[in-house]
């Protein structure tokens, strides 16, 4: 791994330590993360949205069934 130094905003300095709080994780391993799915191709799921879409399945979950499951994008992990 190498070190390196970025110069980030207020409100990017923020919204990394509030999304990292909410991760419980460091803000490097977030920055690491937001990275790797943006040079990968994926996109970035808030955690918040995530946890909505999953609160919808666990009250859908009969009349949807495998919905979410057959598009990689949309999968709700547990």
């Amino acid at each position: 791994m190498h070190r390196t130094n970025i110069y980030l905003t207020e409100e990017q300095e923020r919204a990394l330590d509030q999304r990292a709080r909410r991760a419980g994780t460091t803000r490097s391993a977030v920055v690491r993360d937001i990275l790797d799915r943006d040079l990968n191709g994926a996109p970035a799921i808030d955690p918040e949205v995530a946890a909505v879409f999953g609160e919808l399945y666990d009250r859908y979950d009969e009349v949807v069934g495998d919905l979410f499951d057959d598009d990689p994008d949309l999968r709700i992990e547990r």
